[in-house]
């Protein structure tokens, strides 16, 4: 494969992407969570993990370490 043939074909794939994107619902949010995300995710996953974890202790109560503990013991 010469260069020129390799650039067609990344023009290609580039062209195809594209099109996914454009026949997702909601594409212009689907591309801005990735462009978000794709930096540094776990920078924005792990306080968002915990602050759902406070959230969801603070209204299950002791049933959601029970939950928890359900959910891991079954898997």
């Amino acid at each position: 494969m010469n260069e020129s043939e390799f650039i067609r074909s990344l023009q290609e794939r580039a062209k195809e992407q594209h099109q996914l994107l454009e026949d997702m619902p909601l594409p212009h949010l689907f591309a801005l969570v990735t462009t978000w995300l794709s930096d540094h995710p776990w920078r924005y996953l792990i306080p968002l993990a915990l602050l759902i974890t406070l959230i969801a202790r603070n209204l299950l109560g002791h049933n959601f370490t029970e939950l928890v503990l359900k959910v891991f013991y079954h898997l």
